[in-house]
């Protein structure tokens, strides 16, 4: 049966009463030939309403797609956006079903000989909007119930519905199932605009941080934060983690202690000790009490924040004025072998490699536990010996794990003198504090050796009893590691050093909820962190990033081709238990230092 013609669709609206006929001057001109094909139409609308329920083929609702779709009047034609939320009340129920537009589009009145050459010269200085009908196609997220609830869509709207704007904040929160407390993160946006209501009153967004809708916070199922380059990815991370300090959590296996985090930030860039003062220019007053009175935090942190700087030989600290130097001691190579495999040894020269380390330590006295002493381990061709004649170690492979091991940079980076990382534990590892981790001044080697360590120290102790006083120190209190350029760390390459620490870490990931770990990945190149990590994580706050980025990044299809048009601040937030995915607008400001 071939589709009704835009004509019939406009007779059918006259049917169901959606538009009047007023007198109409005689003689009345055919279908093919009007000018004015509105004349004598006349639509009543209510004040807040855009349009009625119409039929063009079929209106239906399903589990798993739905069809309604909205005639759009001409008078409301220029007010309406793809995106927008919007109400139909059921009439028949008290239910209201609450909706987004996901398309609009117009139907030509006349199918008659429109397309030929000659009306189209003739008629294109006097073809108008008036010639065409506007449908809206509608997107229902939820119903919302006579007592304030949102369930799920089980009901349809009858034809000829009036289909109107929301009305209140009320109407937002609840038709998108939006937690009304919790770690602030910015407005609840359109288009990159902000909902507002009468007073200019917005819609906080919060993601949930108590145990009352989900049984857990959810930043312990892990939250990444991604974007491309220049659109606000260290603002928004800066201005997540300032909400996140002070909070408190219940530690189940601490006999339902309650405690304060433990954040730990991972900073190549050297620029999260920021969080420690106020902002360099103060927002205007409105915007601060706007964010006070939804129970946003804004300032530095003060003395909660402690920079800690690795020493490497020939490499100097040139950021924060206060901050604390550390060396990574060599004996946490015992349990973390890749640190000095790098990305050059195959599986067979990394397993040669792990039964020479846990030898060496073995046999080797504590107070000898050194970089140097190692040196000199693997250079003892008498200590080699056993391992060659054995077999259990290829002469070869022997060579390869030399090469790799003995080289120069390993010499300034293990041992240098100053605090060894595993004796600051009490300093970095400590409730309600923020230690943060600048790795800029580092070489390359450098700073993969300092950050897999770090990493490695708190995966372990968050995962498993670790006889250390540092590995029970982390596991006293909830922790928040903040991880930027994560693609840098976990990464999709295939070396067995990435295999190991992207192990380690979707081990402690899938153990977050219960030993309070929660991670914040934050990068530029989502599409370069492992899958298993990425699989992880529940909550991802997405800005500005290309279409294929988008789609790896978990965005929901109708934002992935919007996504690469999003300017600096505005953001998608993908949460499935905290709410339905949405728009976001965050503060324009960044609550404490940014920049220098």
């Amino acid at each position: 049966m071939a589709d009704p013609t835009e004509w019939e669709i406009d007779e059918k609206l006259k049917e169901l009463g959606i538009v009047e006929d007023a007198p109409a001057p005689a003689p009345t001109p055919s279908p093919s030939s009007r000018e004015e094909p509105t004349e004598g139409r006349v639509l009543k609308l209510d004040p807040d309403e855009i349009g009625r329920v119409a039929i063009r083929e079929e209106l239906f609702v399903s589990t798993d797609e739905h069809r309604i779709e909205v005639y759009i009047p001409e008078e409301r034609r220029d007010e309406v956006a793809v995106g927008q939320y919007v109400v139909i009340p059921l009439g028949y129920r008290e239910e209201l079903l609450f909706a987004y537009i996901e398309k609009l589009s117009y139907l030509k009145r006349d199918a008659v000989d429109d397309m030929s050459e000659v009306h189209v010269l003739l008629g294109a200085d006097r073809v108008g909007e008036d010639e065409y009908i506007e449908l809206a196609t509608l997107e229902p997220l939820s119903l919302i119930t006579p007592d304030g609830k949102s369930v799920e869509v089980r009901y349809i709207p009858k034809p000829n519905s009036r289909v109107r704007r929301v009305r209140s904040k009320d109407e937002v929160i609840t038709g998108l199932d939006l937690p009304e407390r919790g770690l602030f993160l910015g407005w609840v946006a359109v288009n990159g605009e902000p909902i507002t209501f009468q007073g200019d009153l917005k819609v906080p967004y919060y993601l949930i941080n108590d145990a009352e809708k989900t049984g857990d916070p959810l930043i312990f199922t892990h939250v990444l934060i991604a974007g491309m380059s220049g659109r606000g990815k260290t603002h928004v991370a800066k201005n997540f983690l300032r909400q996140v300090v002070g909070s408190e959590y219940l530690l189940e296996r601490r006999g339902g202690e309650v405690r304060k985090p433990c954040i730990v930030i991972i900073d190549p860039d050297d620029e999260y000790w920021g969080l420690r003062d106020d902002p360099m220019t103060s927002p205007p007053a409105q915007d601060r009490e706007e964010l006070l009175g939804v129970g946003g935090q804004y300032g530095g942190i003060g003395d909660k924040l402690t920079v800690f700087a690795a020493v490497e030989r020939g490499h100097r600290y040139r950021g924060c004025d206060a901050y604390t130097e550390f060396t990574i001691p060599f004996e946490l190579v015992r349990d973390f072998p890749y640190l000095i495999a790098g990305g050059e040894l195959n599986e067979t020269q990394y397993v040669a490699l792990e039964r020479l380390v846990r030898d060496f330590f073995r046999r080797t006295p504590e107070k000898d536990w050194t970089y140097q002493q190692f040196q000199r381990f693997l250079e003892d061709d008498g200590e080699m010996q056993p391992y060659l004649q054995s077999g259990a170690v290829h002469e070869a492979t022997l060579g390869a794990i030399r090469r790799r091991v003995l080289r120069g940079p390993f010499e300034g980076i293990f041992d240098q003198g100053a605090n060894p990382l595993t004796q600051l534990y009490e300093a970095v590892f400590r409730e309600d504090g923020v230690s943060v981790f600048p790795t800029n001044h580092l070489s390359a080697e450098g700073e993969r050796v300092v950050v897999l360590a770090i990493l490695s120290m708190i995966a372990d102790a968050k995962t498993k009893a670790v006889g250390t006083e540092w590995g029970r120190r982390i596991a006293r209190y909830p922790l928040i590691l903040a991880v930027d350029e994560a693609h840098n760390f976990l990464t999709r390459a295939e070396t067995q050093q990435a295999r190991a620490i992207v192990q380690k870490f979707v081990a402690a990931a899938k153990q977050g909820r219960k030993n309070r770990l929660g991670l914040v990945l934050i990068t530029q190149n989502p599409q370069d962190v492992h899958d298993e990590v990425l699989s992880q994580i529940s909550t991802r706050i997405l800005l500005g990033m290309e279409q294929a980025m988008a789609e790896r990044a978990g965005a929901p299809k109708h934002f992935q081709r919007a996504l690469p048009y999003f300017e600096k601040g505005r953001m998608v937030v993908h949460s499935p238990d905290n709410s339905k995915p949405l728009e976001v607008r965050g503060l324009e400001f960044c609550v404490v230092r940014h920049g220098r």
